[in-house]
This record gives C-alpha cells, structure tokens and sequence, in this order.
C-alpha cells in the first residue's frame, strides 16, 4: 500500500532522534487503524445479526443447557389435564406419559432464561421442579442437532408468550438449507436428520396452536437422543 510522504523540516533546536519516533508511532498508528477496518467484524459487532442463523458450519463445541419445568405427576390423565387446564392462562403446558404417569409440564426454557419464567410460576404459587436437561455435541453431525433443537425450543418459547400468535418459518428453513458439515457416517447422523425434516416441513407461518404439539414433540425427541 503506498503513502503520501510529506517533506518535513524540523526546527534547528529539536531532537532528529524524537521526530524520528513520533513519526513511527504515527505511522503504527495508521496501520493498525487501516488493518482493522480490513478484518470481518464478529457477528457481536454486527447489529441484528443472529449467529445462528447466518454460520452454515456449526461448531462442533457445542453444548446446550435447558430446563423442563414439571408442574405434577399423576397416575391418572384426567388429574393432569386439571393441572394442565389450570396452567393455560400463563403459558402453553403439556402432558408427557413416562412410566405409567402422566407429567404435567410447563414447557423447556435454555438454561439462562429460566429465572423470568419461575418468577411468573412462583408469583402464581405454582410448584413446579426443575429437570436439568445438557445436549453435548460429540461431532459436527450432533452439533447441528442441537442447533436445531435450540432453533425449535426458540419457536415455541415466542409462540408461548402472551401476543404472540404466529411465527414465520421463512429464515429457518433458509438456515437449514445452508448447513453444511454433517457426517452420514456419523451415529447422531440418522436424529440430525429426522430434525431437519420436521422443522423444514413447518408450515411457512406456525400457529399458536401447534405450540402444544411441538413441545411434546421436541422432549420426546430430546430425550430419544439422549438414550444414544
């Protein structure tokens, strides 16, 4: 890169050996300034930007922490669906069958989110038991599994506030098509792509309510993948 040079003629009276360090501090300075600018920003730097929605390669670090709110566990589906009814007015519950029970949930919120909905749960003297849930990635394959699962569990989280009635679908499906780095060969490969077909095959705008459905959906899937 060239530069302008600019004939400079120093004082008599001061020191050749000080100019001559300004000067480099000067020029440091603009380099560093210049170099800067040529970098690409990180996706932080960049206003709007969802870094999950615009790396098509997942990182294969990749660890994912939720927390499944569980409201009851009854024996019998009509005292679930008593709970479950209760629980209506804040939010989008669900019933699971696991070992002869029928557990009332209250949907699976990312780890460092959860405070905000306990708070509405404990303001509403509702008990409920945290069921800590970690997704760790062991290959590129199951690291773009959990990317999904946290792009679903996002959905169903903004369908189940108050207002919100739909969700378009349009820059999901763009990510998923731009995902690259799977593994056929991979054991998480067969999950990866069972995901990938259920959240490609949304309808381009998601409705209220299918947010039931779909949180039935992702813990069953959740924990399938756990299991393996």
């Amino acid at each position: 890169m060239r530069y302008t040079r600019f004939n400079y003629k120093a004082p008599r009276k001061t020191n050749k050996f000080m100019i001559v360090i300004i000067l480099t501090l000067i020029v440091a300075i603009a380099l560093g300034t210049i170099f800067s600018n040529l970098l690409p920003r990180s996706s932080n730097e960049t206003k709007g930007t969802d870094t999950k929605t615009t790396n098509a390669v997942v990182s294969q670090s990749n660890i994912k922490d939720y927390v499944a709110l569980q409201c009851g566990a009854f024996g019998k589906k009509e005292k679930a669906l008593v709970l479950k009814n209760s629980l209506m007015s804040l939010g989008t519950p669900f019933i699971i069958q696991e070992n002869n029970l029928f557990r009332v949930f209250f949907g699976i919120y990312p780890k460092e989110g959860i405070d905000t909905i306990t708070k509405q749960l404990t303001d509403s003297k509702i008990v409920y038991i945290k069921i800590n849930i970690q997704l760790i990635a062991k290959d590129t394959t199951s690291a773009q599994t959990n990317e999904m699962i946290s792009a679903d569990i996002k959905i169903l989280n903004a369908l189940s506030e108050k207002g919100d009635n739909s969700y378009e679908t349009a820059k999901l499906k763009e990510w998923l098509l731009s995902l690259k780095g799977s593994d056929a060969k991979s054991v998480n490969y067969s999950s990866m792509i069972e995901i990938k077909k259920y959240l490609t095959a949304m309808p381009v705008l998601l409705k209220k309510d299918k947010t039931e459905e779909g949180y039935m959906y992702i813990y069953k899937f959740i924990k399938k993948i756990l299991k393996t």
